[in-house]
């Protein structure tokens, strides 16, 4: 999954890998990784709701991953990106 957005005009992305389970985020050339495969929390999290924040460029940028209670792994999830406590992006994939 990809989500484009800016960063005070700086152009960004969220990007996951719904396989690996790797997430990162990247604004301008900078890349941040949010959650890596080799975590064995990646794999298996019982958590239904995940906060990840991260400050480029003085900016802080959420994103809050919500997914189902029931079979979490097998369904979609919602995932809301912020800056500056601003919604950028919402989207349900």
């Amino acid at each position: 999954m990809q989500l484009t957005f800016d960063v005070a005009g700086t152009p960004a992305e969220f990007r996951r890998n719904r396989w690996t389970g790797r997430s990162e985020l990247q604004v301008g050339s900078d890349v941040m990784t949010l959650q890596s495969p080799l975590r064995l929390s990646t794999h298996f999290d019982f958590k239904t709701r995940t906060v990840r924040k991260r400050r480029p460029n003085e900016h802080e940028v959420e994103i809050v991953k919500v997914r189902p209670r029931v079979l979490g792994g097998m369904r979609s999830a919602s995932y809301t990106v912020s800056v500056d406590d601003t919604v950028v992006r919402d989207v349900h994939a």
